[in-house]
C-alpha cells in the first residue's frame, strides 16, 4: 500500500471502489461529515505528503509531482459522512 492510502485509513478511510488501473480512480468513504474544520486538518495532513489546495475549485487538492487529485464529495442530504476521490489528473482533463 501507498503512503496515501496508508494514511487514509489511519484518518478513518474506507475503500469503496477501487478503478485505478482501468479507469485511473479510487475512491474512500468516511463516516464524519467533510466539516470546514475537517478539511482544515486534512489540508495539513495532505500537505506534508505534497498535496495542495487547488485555489480554483473547491474541496479539491492537487499533487503536482504525481500529477494526481483528490476530490472531497460531501453526503447529500439526510446522510452523514462524505467521499474522497482519487483520481488521476488526466481522468478530470
Amino acid at each position: 500500500m501507498n503512503m496515501l492510502a496508508d494514511t487514509l485509513t489511519i484518518l478513518g478511510y474506507r475503500p469503496e471502489d477501487d478503478a485505478w488501473e482501468t479507469d485511473g480512480r479510487r475512491t474512500y468513504l468516511h463516516e464524519d461529515d467533510a466539516t470546514r474544520a475537517y478539511l482544515t486538518t486534512l489540508r495539513g495532513i495532505l500537505a506534508r505528503q505534497g498535496w495542495h489546495r487547488d485555489p480554483n475549485t473547491l474541496r479539491t487538492f492537487r499533487h503536482e509531482a504525481s500529477e494526481q487529485i483528490i476530490e472531497i464529495e460531501p453526503g447529500g442530504d439526510g446522510c452523514t459522512g462524505h467521499y474522497l476521490h482519487h483520481m488521476k489528473a488526466a481522468v478530470i482533463a
